[in-house]
This record gives structure tokens, C-alpha cells and sequence, in this order.
């Protein structure tokens, strides 16, 4: 190793971790995907990590919810309307109520406070804000207010101009291919 690789290697070690804020926007099965990716290799990494999932109901068919039982350090609220298998119904109207999205913030914010989540995962929340159920300005407050150890991950269809400035990283995922909706049934472990 030569004496450079072994100084970054070494200002790695002790420097402290910042906070980052990470936008996964596109086709919200996909972020949300991408998002369960995060947690599982956070915990690969003993991290403590929360997943605030806006629009999913308490379903025990959701795989995720099943396997956070296994994974130490990870745990999981669903504070939505939609099902793992959904119906036309499940997607009609508001995927929260309003009392249900307040709870979810402030669940968020004592994360943010008691600064013992390594990373915050809010699924759905850039839906909701594109939406008009939630002012961005509230939520930027929240980012803002965590701590240099809190990595935030906030999923959702799309990101408005003010939240991509405010991100460290912005990723959007489109769909290539995909089978036919309402056509082929969903898959046990790959969509939900």
C-alpha cells in the first residue's frame, strides 16, 4: 500500500461520518426497492436503520416486513393504505390520511432528535410532497435538523428543484421493461 493509500485509509478511520441526504425518485416500487437495499446493507454494517414506509398499510405479506425480524437493528412502520397486492381501490385517493402522515413525521423526528438512527429511510414522502399533502419547507426543517451520524433516504416519484439542491445525491430510476399491469400477477419476494 502506498503511503497516500494509507493516509486516506487513515483519515477514513477517524474522520467523523457527515449526514447525507439521498433522493431515490422515479417509479415508487423501484425506489422502494433500492431503499430495502440501503437497510439491508446497513445492517451488513451494524448500523441502526428505520424505514418509514408513508403509503404501505401493516401487511405481513410485504416480504420487507417479515425479514426485519431477522435483521438486527432494523425496524420498519407502516403508516399507509396500500396493500402488497393492489387493487384499483388500494391507489384511489390519498395513500395516508392526515393523522397517519403526522405520526410518521413526528416518528421521523424523534429518530432525528435521539440521534440513535444511523439511517432514516421515509418511502413514499416525495410522493406526498409532490402531491401537496406535505409543505417541503417542513420537511427540509426535519433534514435539517439531523445530526453529522443520520443518513436520510426519502423515496417517492419526484423531487421538486429546492430538495435536489438540498441532496447530496439524486438518483431517478425509470422502467425499462416490465410485465403488462393488471396482466401478470405481482411476485412473491420481488414485488412485495
Amino acid at each position: 500500500m502506498s503511503a497516500t493509500e494509507e493516509t486516506a485509509e487513515k483519515a477514513a478511520e477517524t474522520t467523523e461520518r457527515s449526514g447525507y441526504l439521498l433522493l431515490l425518485t422515479g417509479d415508487e416500487r423501484r425506489t422502494a426497492e433500492a431503499a430495502l437495499g440501503i437497510a439491508l446493507r446497513g445492517a451488513g454494517h451494524n448500523l441502526r436503520v428505520h424505514i418509514s414506509q408513508l403509503l404501505n398499510r401493516a401487511d405481513r405479506q410485504r416480504g420487507e416486513v417479515a425479514a426485519v425480524s431477522f435483521l438486527t437493528g432494523v425496524t420498519l412502520s407502516q403508516h399507509g393504505k396500500i396493500g402488497a397486492v393492489q387493487t384499483k381501490a388500494d391507489v384511489e385517493g390519498p395513500g395516508i390520511t392526515e393523522e397517519r402522515l403526522e405520526t410518521a413525521l413526528q416518528e421521523a423526528a424523534v429518530h432525528i432528535h435521539r440521534e440513535v438512527t444511523n439511517i432514516l429511510i421515509m418511502d413514499g414522502l416525495l410522493t406526498l410532497i409532490d402531491e401537496g399533502f406535505i409543505d417541503e419547507s417542513r420537511v427540509l426543517k426535519l433534514v435539517n435538523r439531523a445530526g453529522a451520524g443520520l443518513d436520510i433516504v426519502l423515496t417517492g416519484r419526484k423531487a421538486s428543484d429546492t430538495l435536489i439542491e438540498a441532496a447530496d445525491t439524486v438518483t431517478e430510476m425509470n422502467v425499462i421493461k416490465s410485465p403488462g399491469s393488471g396482466d401478470d400477477a405481482p411476485r412473491r419476494g420481488i414485488h412485495y
